[in-house]
Protein backbone atom coordinates (compact mmCIF):
# COMPACT_ATOMS: atom_id res chain seq x y z
CA UNK A 1 0.00 0.00 0.00
CA UNK A 2 1.01 3.64 -0.34
CA UNK A 3 1.33 6.42 2.15
CA UNK A 4 1.68 10.06 1.11
CA UNK A 5 2.84 12.71 3.57
CA UNK A 6 1.72 10.66 6.55
CA UNK A 7 -1.74 9.76 5.16
CA UNK A 8 -2.57 6.11 4.54
CA UNK A 9 -4.50 5.32 1.38
CA UNK A 10 -7.05 2.58 1.00
CA UNK A 11 -5.49 -0.83 0.48
CA UNK A 12 -7.73 -1.83 -2.39
CA UNK A 13 -8.52 1.37 -4.31
CA UNK A 14 -6.21 4.32 -3.64
CA UNK A 15 -3.09 2.30 -4.31
CA UNK A 16 -2.75 -0.55 -6.72
CA UNK A 17 0.50 -2.43 -6.84
CA UNK A 18 0.32 -5.24 -9.27
CA UNK A 19 1.77 -8.65 -8.88
CA UNK A 20 3.60 -9.95 -11.96
CA UNK A 21 2.22 -13.38 -12.64
CA UNK A 22 5.04 -15.24 -11.01
CA UNK A 23 4.61 -17.28 -7.85
CA UNK A 24 7.35 -19.64 -6.75
CA UNK A 25 7.52 -22.40 -4.21
CA UNK A 26 4.01 -22.37 -2.78
CA UNK A 27 3.89 -25.21 -0.33
CA UNK A 28 1.77 -26.53 2.50
CA UNK A 29 2.88 -24.92 5.71
CA UNK A 30 1.89 -24.42 9.31
CA UNK A 31 2.97 -21.30 11.15
CA UNK A 32 3.13 -20.74 14.88
CA UNK A 33 3.88 -17.32 16.34
CA UNK A 34 5.94 -18.37 19.33
CA UNK A 35 5.59 -16.12 22.33
CA UNK A 36 8.90 -14.90 23.70
CA UNK A 37 9.02 -13.63 27.25
CA UNK A 38 12.02 -11.31 27.49
CA UNK A 39 13.14 -10.33 30.96
CA UNK A 40 14.89 -6.95 31.02
CA UNK A 41 16.49 -7.79 34.37
CA UNK A 42 19.94 -9.36 34.08
CA UNK A 43 20.67 -12.08 36.66
CA UNK A 44 17.06 -11.93 37.93
CA UNK A 45 17.44 -14.83 40.37
CA UNK A 46 20.95 -13.98 41.60
CA UNK A 47 22.25 -17.21 40.07
CA UNK A 48 25.40 -15.94 38.36
CA UNK A 49 28.23 -14.45 40.38
CA UNK A 50 31.77 -13.15 40.13
CA UNK A 51 32.71 -14.74 43.49
CA UNK A 52 30.94 -16.97 45.95
CA UNK A 53 29.79 -14.93 48.98
CA UNK A 54 31.77 -15.36 52.18
CA UNK A 55 30.94 -12.23 54.19
CA UNK A 56 28.21 -9.67 54.77
CA UNK A 57 27.18 -7.02 52.21
CA UNK A 58 28.47 -8.74 49.07
CA UNK A 59 25.46 -8.30 46.78
CA UNK A 60 27.86 -6.88 44.17
CA UNK A 61 29.19 -10.45 43.71
CA UNK A 62 25.83 -11.10 41.98
CA UNK A 63 26.72 -8.61 39.24
CA UNK A 64 25.37 -6.36 37.87
CA UNK A 65 23.39 -5.92 41.12
CA UNK A 66 24.83 -3.41 43.61
CA UNK A 67 23.87 -1.35 46.64
CA UNK A 68 22.05 1.96 46.17
CA UNK A 69 22.91 3.36 49.59
CA UNK A 70 25.70 3.03 52.16
CA UNK A 71 24.21 0.05 54.02
CA UNK A 72 25.23 -3.07 52.03
CA UNK A 73 22.94 -6.05 51.46
CA UNK A 74 24.10 -9.65 51.83
CA UNK A 75 24.13 -12.15 48.95
CA UNK A 76 23.48 -15.85 49.61
CA UNK A 77 24.34 -18.71 47.28
CA UNK A 78 24.74 -22.47 47.50
CA UNK A 79 28.37 -22.09 46.39
CA UNK A 80 29.39 -20.19 49.52
CA UNK A 81 32.22 -21.72 51.59
CA UNK A 82 30.60 -20.17 54.67
CA UNK A 83 27.37 -21.89 55.83
CA UNK A 84 25.96 -18.55 56.97
CA UNK A 85 26.10 -17.27 53.37
CA UNK A 86 24.92 -20.43 51.70
CA UNK A 87 21.26 -21.41 51.31
CA UNK A 88 19.33 -21.42 53.45
CA UNK A 89 21.26 -18.43 54.69
CA UNK A 90 21.17 -15.55 57.12
CA UNK A 91 21.96 -17.46 60.30
CA UNK A 92 22.71 -21.04 61.34
CA UNK A 93 19.01 -21.46 62.08
CA UNK A 94 17.60 -20.08 58.79
CA UNK A 95 15.41 -22.46 56.78
CA UNK A 96 14.22 -20.37 53.83
CA UNK A 97 15.24 -21.82 50.47
CA UNK A 98 15.40 -19.81 47.20
CA UNK A 99 12.21 -19.64 45.19
CA UNK A 100 14.22 -21.01 42.27
CA UNK A 101 17.86 -21.81 41.63
CA UNK A 102 20.60 -21.44 44.23
CA UNK A 103 20.72 -17.77 45.17
CA UNK A 104 18.88 -14.81 46.67
CA UNK A 105 19.52 -11.48 48.39
CA UNK A 106 18.45 -10.27 51.82
CA UNK A 107 17.54 -6.61 52.34
CA UNK A 108 16.66 -4.77 55.53
CA UNK A 109 13.22 -3.20 55.18
CA UNK A 110 13.14 -1.60 58.64
CA UNK A 111 15.47 -1.03 61.59
CA UNK A 112 15.51 0.87 64.85
CA UNK A 113 19.01 -0.23 65.76
CA UNK A 114 21.06 2.68 67.11
CA UNK A 115 24.41 2.82 65.31
CA UNK A 116 25.69 6.37 65.75
CA UNK A 117 25.13 9.77 67.23
CA UNK A 118 23.55 11.15 64.05
CA UNK A 119 20.97 8.34 63.91
CA UNK A 120 18.18 8.98 66.42
CA UNK A 121 16.97 5.98 68.37
CA UNK A 122 13.62 4.63 67.15
CA UNK A 123 14.11 5.54 63.49
CA UNK A 124 14.29 3.08 60.60
CA UNK A 125 16.59 2.55 57.64
CA UNK A 126 16.13 0.36 54.57
CA UNK A 127 18.70 -1.25 52.32
CA UNK A 128 18.35 -0.99 48.54
CA UNK A 129 19.64 -3.09 45.68
CA UNK A 130 19.79 -1.84 42.09
CA UNK A 131 20.53 -3.23 38.65
CA UNK A 132 20.81 -1.83 35.12
CA UNK A 133 18.24 -3.12 32.63
CA UNK A 134 19.27 -4.89 29.46
CA UNK A 135 17.35 -2.25 27.45
CA UNK A 136 15.81 1.09 28.44
CA UNK A 137 12.03 1.18 28.73
CA UNK A 138 10.16 2.48 25.69
CA UNK A 139 7.90 5.48 26.11
CA UNK A 140 4.19 4.68 26.19
CA UNK A 141 4.64 0.91 26.44
CA UNK A 142 3.18 -1.00 29.37
CA UNK A 143 5.49 -3.32 31.29
CA UNK A 144 4.69 -6.10 33.73
CA UNK A 145 6.84 -6.12 36.88
CA UNK A 146 7.14 -8.76 39.56
CA UNK A 147 9.53 -9.94 42.23
CA UNK A 148 9.15 -12.34 45.15
CA UNK A 149 9.53 -11.62 48.86
CA UNK A 150 9.85 -13.84 51.90
CA UNK A 151 10.30 -12.50 55.46
CA UNK A 152 13.42 -13.60 57.29
CA UNK A 153 12.53 -14.74 60.81
CA UNK A 154 15.02 -16.10 63.30
CA UNK A 155 13.78 -19.09 65.31
CA UNK A 156 13.05 -18.45 68.96
CA UNK A 157 12.86 -14.72 68.32
CA UNK A 158 10.02 -12.22 68.07
CA UNK A 159 8.27 -12.14 64.69
CA UNK A 160 7.88 -8.77 63.04
CA UNK A 161 6.19 -8.10 59.69
CA UNK A 162 5.83 -5.15 57.34
CA UNK A 163 4.06 -4.31 54.10
CA UNK A 164 6.78 -2.05 52.77
CA UNK A 165 8.71 -3.11 49.67
CA UNK A 166 8.63 -1.84 46.09
CA UNK A 167 10.53 -1.29 42.85
CA UNK A 168 11.43 2.10 41.36
CA UNK A 169 12.89 3.11 38.00
CA UNK A 170 15.54 5.72 37.26
CA UNK A 171 17.25 6.83 34.06
CA UNK A 172 20.71 6.39 35.61
CA UNK A 173 22.09 4.63 38.67
CA UNK A 174 20.78 6.42 41.76
CA UNK A 175 22.89 6.30 44.94
CA UNK A 176 22.34 8.33 48.08
CA UNK A 177 23.38 8.03 51.71
CA UNK A 178 20.38 8.45 53.98
CA UNK A 179 19.85 8.90 57.70
CA UNK A 180 17.99 6.21 59.57
CA UNK A 181 14.60 7.90 59.46
CA UNK A 182 14.55 8.44 55.70
CA UNK A 183 14.00 6.44 52.53
CA UNK A 184 15.45 6.91 49.07
CA UNK A 185 13.49 9.77 47.42
CA UNK A 186 12.15 7.66 44.55
CA UNK A 187 8.56 6.98 43.53
CA UNK A 188 8.05 3.23 43.18
CA UNK A 189 6.55 1.97 39.93
CA UNK A 190 5.00 -0.88 41.89
CA UNK A 191 4.74 -1.31 45.65
CA UNK A 192 3.25 -3.65 48.19
CA UNK A 193 1.19 -1.38 50.41
CA UNK A 194 -1.46 -2.08 53.02
CA UNK A 195 -1.01 -5.87 53.00
CA UNK A 196 1.39 -7.33 55.53
CA UNK A 197 3.77 -9.95 54.15
CA UNK A 198 3.57 -12.62 56.84
CA UNK A 199 4.05 -15.92 54.99
CA UNK A 200 7.46 -17.25 56.03
CA UNK A 201 7.18 -20.55 54.14
CA UNK A 202 5.91 -19.48 50.69
CA UNK A 203 7.24 -16.66 48.56
CA UNK A 204 4.89 -13.68 48.15
CA UNK A 205 4.61 -12.10 44.71
CA UNK A 206 4.78 -8.29 44.47
CA UNK A 207 3.59 -7.27 41.03
CA UNK A 208 1.97 -4.61 38.89
CA UNK A 209 1.96 -2.83 35.54
CA UNK A 210 3.83 0.33 34.65
CA UNK A 211 3.53 2.62 31.61
CA UNK A 212 7.01 3.86 30.74
CA UNK A 213 7.94 7.51 30.43
CA UNK A 214 10.82 6.40 28.24
CA UNK A 215 14.51 5.98 28.99
CA UNK A 216 14.21 4.23 32.36
CA UNK A 217 17.41 2.18 32.56
CA UNK A 218 17.81 1.14 36.23
CA UNK A 219 15.59 -0.72 38.68
CA UNK A 220 15.93 -0.29 42.46
CA UNK A 221 14.25 -2.49 45.11
CA UNK A 222 13.65 -1.56 48.74
CA UNK A 223 11.32 0.22 51.17
CA UNK A 224 10.52 3.65 49.72
CA UNK A 225 8.63 4.84 52.81
CA UNK A 226 10.12 6.45 55.89
CA UNK A 227 9.73 4.98 59.35
CA UNK A 228 6.46 6.80 60.10
CA UNK A 229 4.83 5.57 56.87
CA UNK A 230 5.91 1.95 57.23
CA UNK A 231 3.31 -0.49 58.55
CA UNK A 232 4.68 -2.75 61.31
CA UNK A 233 3.02 -5.62 63.17
CA UNK A 234 4.60 -7.96 65.72
CA UNK A 235 3.56 -11.47 66.61
CA UNK A 236 4.46 -11.40 70.29
CA UNK A 237 6.42 -8.80 72.24
CA UNK A 238 9.06 -6.88 70.36
CA UNK A 239 12.20 -6.01 72.21
CA UNK A 240 14.38 -3.09 71.23
CA UNK A 241 16.52 -2.87 69.18
CA UNK A 242 15.38 -4.93 66.19
CA UNK A 243 15.70 -5.28 62.40
CA UNK A 244 13.21 -6.56 59.85
CA UNK A 245 14.55 -8.30 56.75
CA UNK A 246 13.10 -9.79 53.56
CA UNK A 247 14.61 -12.15 51.02
CA UNK A 248 14.31 -11.04 47.36
CA UNK A 249 14.30 -13.47 44.43
CA UNK A 250 13.20 -13.82 40.77
CA UNK A 251 12.86 -10.22 39.62
CA UNK A 252 11.04 -9.80 36.30
CA UNK A 253 10.43 -6.73 34.11
CA UNK A 254 9.01 -7.41 30.65
CA UNK A 255 6.79 -6.09 27.92
CA UNK A 256 3.82 -8.19 26.84
CA UNK A 257 4.45 -8.36 23.11
CA UNK A 258 4.00 -11.98 21.98
CA UNK A 259 2.27 -11.22 18.68
CA UNK A 260 3.76 -9.57 15.59
CA UNK A 261 1.97 -6.57 14.11
CA UNK A 262 0.89 -8.55 11.02
CA UNK A 263 0.87 -12.18 9.92
CA UNK A 264 0.21 -13.76 6.55
CA UNK A 265 -2.35 -16.54 6.26
CA UNK A 266 -1.50 -18.83 3.35
CA UNK A 267 -4.27 -20.20 1.18
CA UNK A 268 -5.80 -23.31 2.77
CA UNK A 269 -3.63 -23.12 5.87
CA UNK A 270 -4.01 -22.00 9.48
CA UNK A 271 -1.97 -20.10 12.05
CA UNK A 272 -1.26 -20.85 15.66
CA UNK A 273 -0.94 -17.71 17.79
CA UNK A 274 0.86 -18.31 21.09
CA UNK A 275 0.43 -15.60 23.70
CA UNK A 276 2.02 -17.56 26.55
CA UNK A 277 3.25 -15.16 29.24
CA UNK A 278 4.44 -16.37 32.63
CA UNK A 279 1.44 -17.76 34.57
CA UNK A 280 -1.20 -15.39 33.13
CA UNK A 281 -4.83 -16.11 32.43
CA UNK A 282 -5.98 -15.35 28.88
CA UNK A 283 -8.95 -13.82 27.07
CA UNK A 284 -8.96 -13.58 23.26
CA UNK A 285 -11.29 -11.39 21.22
CA UNK A 286 -12.81 -14.64 19.91
CA UNK A 287 -13.80 -15.70 23.44
CA UNK A 288 -11.07 -18.33 23.74
CA UNK A 289 -9.33 -18.49 27.12
CA UNK A 290 -6.32 -20.65 26.20
CA UNK A 291 -2.86 -19.19 25.66
CA UNK A 292 -2.87 -20.53 22.07
CA UNK A 293 -5.39 -19.58 19.37
CA UNK A 294 -5.90 -21.30 16.02
CA UNK A 295 -6.65 -18.80 13.23
CA UNK A 296 -8.25 -19.88 9.95
CA UNK A 297 -9.54 -16.53 8.64
CA UNK A 298 -8.08 -13.04 8.19
CA UNK A 299 -8.95 -10.34 10.67
CA UNK A 300 -7.81 -8.48 13.78
CA UNK A 301 -7.16 -10.63 16.84
CA UNK A 302 -6.58 -9.26 20.34
CA UNK A 303 -5.48 -11.14 23.44
CA UNK A 304 -5.53 -10.06 27.07
CA UNK A 305 -3.17 -11.57 29.62
CA UNK A 306 -4.50 -11.22 33.16
CA UNK A 307 -1.72 -10.94 35.74
CA UNK A 308 -3.13 -10.33 39.22
CA UNK A 309 -3.57 -6.55 39.41
CA UNK A 310 -3.23 -5.69 35.73
CA UNK A 311 -4.39 -6.70 32.27
CA UNK A 312 -1.90 -6.72 29.38
CA UNK A 313 -3.04 -6.53 25.74
CA UNK A 314 -1.58 -7.27 22.32
CA UNK A 315 -3.06 -7.30 18.81
CA UNK A 316 -2.17 -8.89 15.48
CA UNK A 317 -3.60 -8.23 12.02
CA UNK A 318 -3.88 -11.41 9.98
CA UNK A 319 -3.76 -10.82 6.22
CA UNK A 320 -5.05 -13.40 3.75
CA UNK A 321 -2.70 -14.17 0.90
CA UNK A 322 -5.52 -13.97 -1.67
CA UNK A 323 -6.41 -10.41 -0.53
CA UNK A 324 -2.92 -8.99 -0.30
CA UNK A 325 -1.79 -10.08 -3.77
CA UNK A 326 -4.87 -8.91 -5.70
CA UNK A 327 -3.77 -5.28 -6.00
CA UNK A 328 -3.25 -3.73 -9.43
CA UNK A 329 -2.30 -0.13 -10.44
CA UNK A 330 0.22 2.66 -10.71
CA UNK A 331 0.16 6.07 -9.06
CA UNK A 332 1.02 9.77 -9.52
CA UNK A 333 2.51 12.17 -6.98
CA UNK A 334 3.24 15.88 -6.99
CA UNK A 335 6.70 17.36 -7.43
CA UNK A 336 8.42 17.68 -4.05
CA UNK A 337 5.91 15.33 -2.42
CA UNK A 338 7.18 12.27 -0.60
CA UNK A 339 5.66 8.89 -1.37
CA UNK A 340 6.08 5.81 0.82
CA UNK A 341 5.65 2.40 -0.77
CA UNK A 342 4.82 -0.33 1.73
CA UNK A 343 5.06 -4.04 1.07
CA UNK A 344 1.59 -5.63 1.04
CA UNK A 345 2.89 -8.87 2.61
CA UNK A 346 5.17 -9.69 5.54
CA UNK A 347 8.42 -11.50 4.84
CA UNK A 348 11.89 -10.58 3.64
CA UNK A 349 12.11 -7.74 1.12
CA UNK A 350 14.21 -6.85 -1.91
CA UNK A 351 13.39 -3.57 -3.68
CA UNK A 352 14.72 -2.65 -7.09
CA UNK A 353 16.67 0.25 -5.53
CA UNK A 354 18.49 -2.17 -3.21
CA UNK A 355 16.48 -1.48 -0.05
CA UNK A 356 15.57 -4.42 2.16
CA UNK A 357 13.07 -2.74 4.48
CA UNK A 358 9.29 -3.26 4.42
CA UNK A 359 8.83 0.25 2.99
CA UNK A 360 10.72 2.83 0.96
CA UNK A 361 10.22 6.60 0.68
CA UNK A 362 10.49 8.15 -2.79
CA UNK A 363 10.97 11.66 -4.17
CA UNK A 364 11.40 10.78 -7.84
CA UNK A 365 9.40 9.12 -10.56
CA UNK A 366 10.29 5.71 -11.92
CA UNK A 367 9.30 2.06 -12.01
CA UNK A 368 9.84 0.29 -8.70
CA UNK A 369 9.83 -3.46 -8.19
CA UNK A 370 9.60 -5.51 -5.00
CA UNK A 371 10.19 -9.17 -4.24
CA UNK A 372 8.72 -10.57 -1.03
CA UNK A 373 9.77 -13.99 0.24
CA UNK A 374 7.82 -15.70 2.99
CA UNK A 375 6.43 -19.09 3.99
CA UNK A 376 3.73 -18.84 1.35
CA UNK A 377 6.26 -18.47 -1.46
CA UNK A 378 7.95 -15.73 -3.50
CA UNK A 379 5.90 -12.75 -4.69
CA UNK A 380 6.83 -10.10 -7.25
CA UNK A 381 5.30 -6.61 -7.40
CA UNK A 382 5.86 -3.62 -9.58
CA UNK A 383 4.49 -0.10 -9.68
CA UNK A 384 5.05 2.93 -11.89
CA UNK A 385 5.37 6.22 -10.03
CA UNK A 386 4.94 9.42 -12.06
CA UNK A 387 5.33 12.99 -10.87
CA UNK A 388 3.63 16.17 -12.02
CA UNK A 389 3.47 19.83 -11.13
CA UNK A 390 0.57 20.12 -8.71
CA UNK A 391 0.77 23.83 -7.93
CA UNK A 392 -2.36 25.85 -8.51
CA UNK A 393 -2.46 28.23 -11.48
CA UNK A 394 -3.64 31.57 -10.13
CA UNK A 395 -4.27 34.14 -12.86
CA UNK A 396 -3.92 37.84 -12.01
CA UNK A 397 -4.45 40.30 -14.91
CA UNK A 398 -1.54 42.52 -15.90
CA UNK A 399 -3.75 45.62 -16.18
CA UNK A 400 -7.18 46.98 -15.27
CA UNK A 401 -9.06 50.24 -15.87
CA UNK A 402 -11.33 51.35 -12.98
CA UNK A 403 -13.16 54.03 -15.02
CA UNK A 404 -16.73 52.95 -14.26
CA UNK A 405 -17.56 51.63 -17.75
CA UNK A 406 -18.40 48.19 -16.33
CA UNK A 407 -15.48 46.54 -18.14
CA UNK A 408 -12.39 45.47 -16.22
CA UNK A 409 -13.21 47.91 -13.44
CA UNK A 410 -11.73 45.69 -10.68
CA UNK A 411 -8.49 43.86 -10.23
CA UNK A 412 -9.54 40.28 -9.50
CA UNK A 413 -7.73 36.96 -9.07
CA UNK A 414 -8.78 33.71 -10.78
CA UNK A 415 -7.50 30.48 -9.17
CA UNK A 416 -7.48 27.25 -11.17
CA UNK A 417 -6.91 24.35 -8.78
CA UNK A 418 -7.81 20.66 -8.79
CA UNK A 419 -8.17 20.51 -5.00
CA UNK A 420 -9.34 22.77 -2.16
CA UNK A 421 -7.98 26.33 -2.39
CA UNK A 422 -7.97 28.81 0.49
CA UNK A 423 -7.03 32.48 0.11
CA UNK A 424 -5.18 34.04 3.06
CA UNK A 425 -4.13 37.50 1.86
CA UNK A 426 -4.08 39.70 -1.25
CA UNK A 427 -2.09 42.95 -1.01
CA UNK A 428 -1.14 45.74 -3.44
CA UNK A 429 1.77 48.19 -3.13
CA UNK A 430 2.67 51.31 -5.05
CA UNK A 431 6.05 51.87 -6.73
CA UNK A 432 7.51 53.26 -3.46
CA UNK A 433 6.43 50.24 -1.39
CA UNK A 434 3.41 51.83 0.22
CA UNK A 435 0.49 49.49 0.75
CA UNK A 436 -2.62 50.74 -1.02
CA UNK A 437 -4.86 47.69 -0.68
CA UNK A 438 -5.10 44.69 1.66
CA UNK A 439 -7.64 41.89 1.80
CA UNK A 440 -7.75 38.94 4.17
CA UNK A 441 -10.49 36.37 3.94
CA UNK A 442 -11.75 33.38 2.02
CA UNK A 443 -13.82 35.17 -0.67
CA UNK A 444 -12.27 36.28 -3.95
CA UNK A 445 -11.22 39.95 -3.55
CA UNK A 446 -11.30 42.75 -6.04
CA UNK A 447 -9.51 46.11 -5.92
CA UNK A 448 -11.53 48.97 -7.37
CA UNK A 449 -8.49 51.27 -7.71
CA UNK A 450 -9.42 53.38 -4.68
CA UNK A 451 -6.97 54.37 -1.95
CA UNK A 452 -8.29 56.11 1.18
CA UNK A 453 -11.52 56.89 -0.64
CA UNK A 454 -9.77 58.57 -3.56
CA UNK A 455 -8.85 57.20 -7.02
CA UNK A 456 -5.32 55.85 -6.97
CA UNK A 457 -3.07 57.35 -9.64
CA UNK A 458 -2.37 55.50 -12.85
CA UNK A 459 0.83 53.56 -13.15
CA UNK A 460 2.48 50.30 -12.11
CA UNK A 461 1.71 48.51 -8.85
CA UNK A 462 2.99 45.28 -7.21
CA UNK A 463 0.65 42.60 -5.89
CA UNK A 464 1.32 39.85 -3.32
CA UNK A 465 -0.88 36.77 -2.96
CA UNK A 466 -0.78 34.20 -0.13
CA UNK A 467 -2.89 31.04 -0.35
CA UNK A 468 -2.89 27.36 0.65
CA UNK A 469 -4.05 24.12 -0.93
CA UNK A 470 -4.92 20.79 0.63
CA UNK A 471 -4.16 17.48 -1.03
CA UNK A 472 -4.40 14.02 0.54
CA UNK A 473 -4.95 15.62 3.94
CA UNK A 474 -1.77 17.73 3.70
CA UNK A 475 -1.92 21.54 3.55
CA UNK A 476 0.75 23.55 1.69
CA UNK A 477 1.10 27.35 1.68
CA UNK A 478 2.24 29.41 -1.32
CA UNK A 479 3.21 33.07 -1.80
CA UNK A 480 3.18 34.63 -5.29
CA UNK A 481 4.09 38.15 -6.54
CA UNK A 482 3.52 40.10 -9.73
CA UNK A 483 2.95 43.51 -11.35
CA UNK A 484 -0.27 45.23 -12.38
CA UNK A 485 -0.75 48.41 -14.43
CA UNK A 486 -3.60 50.71 -13.35
CA UNK A 487 -4.97 52.58 -16.37
CA UNK A 488 -7.43 55.47 -16.32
Amino acid sequence: MFQRDGSRSDLFSMVRIFRIATFYGLFYWHFAAIAQVQNLVPNPGFETFTHCPFDDGQVYFAAPWKNATHDPSPFFHACSPQPSYGVPGGSPFAYQMPRSGDGYVLIRVFSNVFQGAIDPVGKGLSEYIATPLTHPLEKGHTYYIEFFVLPFIRPNSFKGYTDAVGLAFTDTFFYQEIIRSDALPLNPAIENRGMLITDTENWTRVSGCYTAKGGESYATIGNFRNSLETMLVFDGPATYPYNLYSYIDDVFIGKFDPLPDTLLLCEGEELLLNAGFLDAGYRWSTGTTDSVLTVQAPGVYTVEAIMEKCVLRDTVIVIAERDAVALVADTTVCLGERLTLEAPLPGTYEWSNGAQSPNITLLHSGRYALTVTNDCGVFHYETLVETKDCTCRVYVPTAFSPNGDGINDKLEIFPHCDWPFQLHAFKIFDRWGGQVYSYQGEDMPGWDGQYKGMPAPSGPYVWLLEYSTERNGVSRTFVERGEINLMR
